[in-house]
């Protein structure tokens, strides 16, 4: 998940200074994150009144061709009318590419206790996970639109504690998130260069493999080459992200084409029923974590409320399409794999996709979902490590965080300390296997995410006359709280899964990184940052 905002008493220190005409280092890092995101120069962030939204009610065709809105680098900028059409799918794909960025890592779905489990839990989390996170993100952004997102929900209704403890948590779930990306682009890779042609495919019941040094030699070298384009520019990966898209879409459109063509006698639809009759709760309890991985992160898009142009209408258009692109992109590789039936489903796990693509089309397929994989990761940890970085340097300047992680390279202008700091957790985090790094980001990203659902439920008691230019056509506020009583279930069930049956280090790991929260806001209070300014305070005159 994206990083949000520090909450520093002033400012989003993502923000354009409106008030001077200038802008801090954190506010040209997040215009060029909207450029790389959407692949286009932006517009200064636009003053809001509570009148806006009913002035604009006579351009609806004009504000639907430009969804986004960026900052200019400086006040000569233009907006570039021709590309209004780019910007239309931007939050779109900023949801597509922070929840899924392809099908590669939801293999276990189908292997932990069968296709026709996974496949229902796909339905059942889209729906009782990801709708309702879609409904309040669409809600609460349009309510506070700017930057800093859920950081803000939640110290809106809980207070600065609280809103500290959800920036907490948020930044460790996207650093621990990034380290999930070498490892897959390795274990992707691995299956197809790394001695694995001729070798006969292991047994269901082989045993993991343990710790090897060269293939934690291999990750490392991959986040070194991830990383290597954040510390010299931040505008060193600005495709956009319709291109990138495309370059993870085409593939597996083309996979599934040829498998079904060269399926034959194979070819069993009945597979999509079967279920492992042995899972035990170990496999269940992977199964739920592998769900919620595929279908958390909607809400990240709200650490760029400032950016969307008509958010009342932005964010539930865009995050609803991009539900079904990602529906899709794991329903029709993961369907294909099971039908076909080479590899057994019973032996995929996360990266398998390359080994699946090679039995059932060919060497050249295989290759093609590798490169895919590559890109897709690249661009994922890239635009992660790059949030995240400025995040933690915007936390510095604020006071949040120790002064030296705010230091930017006196030539690129990137926050460089911040950034090996990150890497250097990260380069740990890579020692482990996929499953184990799993567990710890999901530790993280669920409870902040029930953090949010909590401060919704809030601020809908609490502050009832709250202006709320789009809100969720539910009024009564027990039939609301039955409406998110599923994604409370879930999310429990998914924060307990990443405790019982995990190892001793994973277990310990998760609880003193949770303790961590608390302990860092007691420093910081310490260290005089100033009190936390509400929002009315600092956005309305």
């Amino acid at each position: 998940m994206a990083g949000s905002n520090p909450l520093d008493g002033g400012p989003s220190k993502f923000a354009v200074n409106m008030t001077s005409g200038r802008q801090t280092a954190s506010a040209i890092s997040r215009e060029e994150l909207l450029t790389s995101l959407v692949g286009e120069p932006a517009l200064p962030l636009r003053a809001r009144d509570k009148d806006r939204d009913r002035d604009d009610n006579d351009g609806d065709d004009q504000e639907d061709s430009e969804d986004m809105e960026a900052p200019s680098s400086n006040s000569n900028s233009t907006s570039s009318s021709s590309s209004s059409s780019a910007r239309l799918p931007a939050v779109c794909f900023i949801a597509y590419f922070n929840v899924s960025g392809g099908a590669w890592g939801s293999e276990g779905i189908i292997s932990d206790c069968g296709p026709l489990p996974g496949f229902l839990g796909i339905f059942i989390f889209m729906w009782m996970w990801g709708w309702p996170v879609v409904l309040v993100t669409s809600e609460l952004a349009s309510a506070f639109p700017a930057d800093g997102g859920y950081s803000i929900w939640v110290a809106e209704a809980f207070g600065e504690f609280w809103g500290f403890q959800e920036s907490y948590l948020s930044w460790t779930s996207g650093v621990v998130d990034n380290a999930l990306y070498p490892v897959l682009a390795y274990q992707t890779a691995a299956r197809i260069f790394g001695g694995v042609w001729g070798d006969p495919l292991p047994d269901e019941d082989s045993p993991a493999e343990g710790f090897s040094f060269s293939a934690y030699l291999i990750k490392l070298i991959l986040v070194a080459l991830f990383t290597i384009p954040n510390l010299m520019s931040t505008r060193s990966y600005g495709t956009s992200l319709g291109l990138a898209f495309a370059m993870v879409a085409i593939p597996f459109i083309v996979f599934a084409c040829a498998s079904l063509a060269t399926a034959g006698a194979t070819l069993s639809w009945g597979r999509l029923l079967e279920v492992k009759h042995d899972a035990n709760w170990s496999d269940w309890s992977d199964l739920f974590s592998n769900l919620y991985w595929n279908w958390n992160g909607f809400d990240c898009v709200s650490t760029c409320a400032g950016e969307v142009k008509n958010p009342e209408r932005s964010y539930l258009r865009g995050l609803s399409l991009s539900m079904v692109l990602i529906l899709f992109s794991y329903l029709v590789p993961l369907g294909v794999g099971v039908v076909h039936g080479a590899p057994d489903w019973k032996l995929w796990d996360a990266g398998w996709f390359s080994t699946i693509a090679d039995q059932q089309v060919g060497r050249w397929m295989s290759v093609w979902i590798v490169g895919a994989c590559f890109v897709g990761n690249f661009g994922q940890y890239s635009a992660e490590l790059f949030e995240d970085s400025w995040q933690l340097a915007g936390m510095a300047d604020a006071g949040l965080a120790p002064k030296f992680l705010g230091r930017r390279h006196k030539y690129f202008g990137t926050p460089w300390v911040s950034i090996i700091m990150q890497v250097c957790c990260i380069s740990v985090l890579v020692s482990f296997d996929f499953s184990s790094i799993l567990v710890v980001d999901n530790c993280f990203s669920v409870a902040g995410t029930m953090l949010e659902l909590a401060a919704f439920m809030k601020l809908r008691i609490s502050r009832p006359d709250l202006e709320r230019p789009w809100a969720i056509p539910i009024q009564k506020i027990w039939v609301l709280g039955l409406f998110l009583l599923f994604p409370f279930v879930l999310g429990t069930i998914v924060f307990l899964s990443c405790f019982y049956g995990e190892s001793l280090g994973v277990c310990l790991t998760n609880v003193a990184l949770l303790c961590g929260g608390p302990a860092v806001f007691w420093l910081s209070k310490k260290m005089g940052h100033r009190e936390y300014s509400h929002y009315d305070q600092r956005h309305i005159s």
